[in-house]
């Protein structure tokens, strides 16, 4: 009997700190519709610092890495995406809408015709200087 009021009490515990939890922001919650503005083939630089180029170590062939820049209102973001093939989907194609969704440090891009996202760690932000950009700042 002891664990189950142990149980109880902690339950309501729980219940009385969910309600005071903030929600996020609406650019972190669902799907807003973004344009692709560049996309670039990735090459890892490399860190080898001897005389002679051919003692340095192999690249990695694991896979191929794209930077896909995003443009959302007046901020571009710029994902890695990152594949074990040179397959890039075709969406990743210069003015292609997306539907994209941002939490933290990932950006998560829907997949057309499907219930599956890409999720590419954003490697870089800038925002836009544009004239309808600095109108809104």
């Amino acid at each position: 009997m002891r664990k189950g009021a142990l149980l109880s009490s902690v339950g309501c515990g729980v219940l009385l700190i969910f309600p005071h939890a903030r929600a996020k922001p609406t650019i972190e919650g669902g799907y807003q519709t973004a344009i692709v503005v560049g996309v670039k083939k990735h090459v890892s630089a490399s860190n080898y610092a001897g005389d002679n180029p051919s003692d340095a170590p192999l690249g990695s062939r694991d896979g191929y890495s794209y930077d896909i820049e995003i443009r959302l209102n007046c901020n571009v973001y710029v994902g890695r995406y990152q594949s074990a093939t040179r397959y890039l989907p075709s969406l990743f194609a210069t003015n292609h809408e997306v539907d994209i969704r941002l939490h933290k440090h990932i950006l998560y891009v829907s997949l057309p015709f499907s219930d599956e996202e890409v999720m590419m760690g954003i490697v870089a932000h800038r925002r836009m200087k544009d004239e309808v950009c600095l109108a809104h700042a």
